[in-house]
């Protein structure tokens, strides 16, 4: 093997570790290491903000394909009681109705629906969220 192969071969190598590298890291980049808690996934996914915070709530009911009252619906349908609140929500970039709901043994559970289609994503008491982070 002359001079010119072996540096054509350590280019190839250096390029191939640059590369991997360059993976790895915007792989970690994006996940900054976590994972998404809870972990479930609407039908609607909702781009990254670009103007903040304003505006925010009429461009998720723009993408929202069901009304609050249907979210209420699917949600008591899984966790009888009464509801409390109904809010859309873009969490982790799915876009979700949070319903809140007082059952009969005074718990307090919030409820995630899909915002698309109507299924409860997950179900836990209300305030956990806080306990999580």
């Amino acid at each position: 093997m002359d001079g010119k192969q072996m540096q054509q071969r350590i280019n190839i190598v250096l390029g191939a570790l640059t590369l991997g590298v360059a993976l790895l890291g915007s792989a970690h980049a994006a996940g900054e290491g976590k994972t998404q808690s809870p972990a479930y996934q609407s039908s609607v996914r909702v781009p990254d903000q670009q103007n903040g915070e304003r505006g925010e709530a009429a461009r998720l009911a723009a993408l929202a394909r069901i009304d609050a009252s249907r979210a209420s619906a699917a949600a008591l349908a899984q966790v009888p009681g009464t509801v409390l609140k109904v809010a859309l929500d873009n969490e982790n970039g799915n876009l979700v109705y949070s319903v809140e709901i007082k059952t009969a043994s005074n718990e307090i559970k919030d409820v995630k629906v899909d915002a698309g289609n109507g299924s409860v994503l997950y179900v836990d008491a209300a305030g956990d969220e806080e306990a999580d982070e």
